[in-house]
């Protein structure tokens, strides 16, 4: 379909069900932003950013973030209600299950061949290629082998 464009009248090609009603050129969106928010009055002033952003994080987020590390379900523990229940096979063979990879990677280091970041990246570049993410299969880290991993259903 053809639209003209409300601000310039260039015309431009859109769908019949697209609400586009400006050709997309920068200075048209621009000036119909303006258009469309005169006589609205916006809140907030640079002023007002600015003294916000300065006084940084509320008391009641700051408490929040606290609260957040130590809870069982949203802080770096194995009952984390986002962590994966994982598979892995060691160089030697040797299977460990695991809930919260994060957390057993930094726990068990020295088991891995690098960094717990690096072990970390190379395992989930496995779990991207068995779920068909990466243009090039994927099947080990240094030895290590992802043989599953899943999302407990609570």
């Amino acid at each position: 379909m053809i639209k003209s464009c409300i601000v310039c009248g260039d015309e431009f090609k859109c769908s019949p069900s697209d609400k586009k009603i400006t050709c997309g050129a920068a200075a048209c969106v621009a000036e119909r932003r303006r258009l469309s928010h005169v006589g609205k009055r916006n809140a907030w002033s640079d002023e007002s950013r600015w003294e916000l952003a300065a006084k940084g994080k509320t008391a009641n987020l700051q408490k929040g973030t606290a609260a957040a590390r130590v809870s069982p379900i949203a802080g770096p523990f194995e009952t984390n209600r986002n962590a994966l229940t994982w598979t892995l096979e060691a160089p030697d063979g040797q299977r460990y299950t695991v809930r919260n990879l994060n957390l057993w990677l930094k726990n068990n280091a020295p088991l891995l061949d690098g960094t717990p970041e690096q072990a970390r990246a190379g395992i989930m570049q496995m779990k991207r290629s068995v779920e068909g993410k990466t243009k090039r299969a994927v099947s080990q880290w240094k030895g290590w082998r992802l043989i599953k991993y899943e999302k407990l259903d609570e």
